[in-house]
């Protein structure tokens, strides 16, 4: 884990100048060194990451369409659109998906490149058995543990919890080639059967917005580093994803 101070010098004393902000990596890859393993680097002049033995541009300098983003991604992509948690909201600006932009080496370095080498281990959720990845687990776990009090609270909620499915399929994103992030074990789907889907919709175009998950079931796996489907223009509402990194204030 990267150990840095934005606009000082870790371990500076008080007579010790400041280092620069220019000569700092940027605040969003600095705070990713807490969740990936990432290391910062500068080549020629130009910030970039080490990711095991491979390193790459923060910023590859290219102007990019949204698609084009989606499928070609730089890691300051994946920072684009930004997440904002808090009360649901009908999601009409085209193409505000943040979160449905990911760095696949970024996903390969921290839990596998291959359906092999994901590290699955066995949970119980909600009383269900549950394939996730071992690093997740303890995220998937505290979530039940939320959900489990919402409950306990409100029973009428349990139909949205059944039939959970959906965390570890190695696969491609329907009608795509790029991977799933149920491939890595870090995604849950909850019942389809009370969610929605922008490519199940008729007609599928315009997109129209839809959604029937209840807040309280978004916030309890927020609280624990989940982003939501149903945050996007191209909604998925069943879905929930482990990116604690778009959920951390340091890394806007």
């Amino acid at each position: 884990m990267l150990s840095l101070v934005v606009g000082s010098r870790a371990g500076a004393g008080p007579s010790e100048p400041a280092v620069p902000e220019a000569d700092l990596p940027p605040r969003a890859l600095v705070c990713l060194a807490k969740w990936y393993p990432v290391e910062p680097v500068k080549v020629e002049g130009a910030w970039h990451f080490k990711l095991g033995a491979a390193t790459y541009p923060w910023d590859d300098g290219k102007t990019k369409s949204f698609e084009e983003k989606l499928e070609s991604p730089d890691l300051e992509d994946t920072f684009s659109i930004p997440y904002v948690p808090g009360p649901i909201q009908p999601v009409t600006r085209e193409n505000e998906d943040p979160g449905r932009i990911r760095f696949d080496p970024l996903f390969h370095a921290a839990y596998g490149d291959s359906e092999a080498k994901v590290d699955v281990v066995s949970i119980d959720f909600l009383g269900q058995p549950l394939k996730v990845h071992r690093a997740v687990a303890p995220a998937f776990t505290r979530v039940a543990k939320r959900l489990d009090a919402v409950l306990k609270r409100d029973p009428s909620l349990r139909p949205f919890l059944r039939g959970l499915g959906g965390t570890f399929v190695w696969r491609k994103i329907a009608n795509t080639q790029r991977q799933s992030a149920h491939s890595y074990g870090v995604s849950i789907d909850v019942n389809v059967k009370r969610s929605h889907y922008w490519e199940w919709a008729k007609p599928k175009a315009p997109v129209r917005w839809a959604n029937q998950i209840p807040q309280v079931l978004v916030d309890a796996f927020e609280a624990e580093g989940f982003i939501w489907g149903g945050r996007w223009y191209h909604y998925d509402t069943m879905h929930f994803e482990y990116r604690p990194e778009l959920l951390d204030p340091t890394c806007r």
